[in-house]
């Protein structure tokens, strides 16, 4: 009777440790994909106010602090690593943005 009660306190054990080794795992999951879709929507974020700023003064901005400062873009730096490489007047500017938990 004593071992039985044994053996089914550790299958209780075993599976309640089972559970919490897969929510972790969807939990972390879940969060690196989330972050992605933020680095996503800042990189639109700042596709959108280039493109605002070349349909207004008929150029591209050169730099991500001219759409700062004239565009009222805001885009948190602390969690991306932003890279902005302006290439010319009429072509858009190559943007990539990641979250600064992951590498690139």
């Amino acid at each position: 009777m004593m071992r039985r009660k044994k053996g089914m306190l550790s299958l209780q054990l075993l599976m309640f440790l089972g559970i919490l080794v897969m929510l972790f795992y969807g939990f972390s999951t879940t969060d690196s994909g989330l972050s992605r879709e933020d680095a996503q929507r800042a990189k639109e974020a700042i596709q959108k106010a280039a493109l605002e700023c070349y349909s207004i003064e008929g150029a591209y901005p050169q730099s991500l602090e001219y759409l700062k400062t004239h565009y009222g873009l805001y885009i948190q730096e602390d969690a991306y690593r932003i890279r902005y490489h302006y290439i010319g007047a009429n072509i858009m500017p190559d943007t990539d943005v990641y979250p600064r938990s992951e590498q690139p």
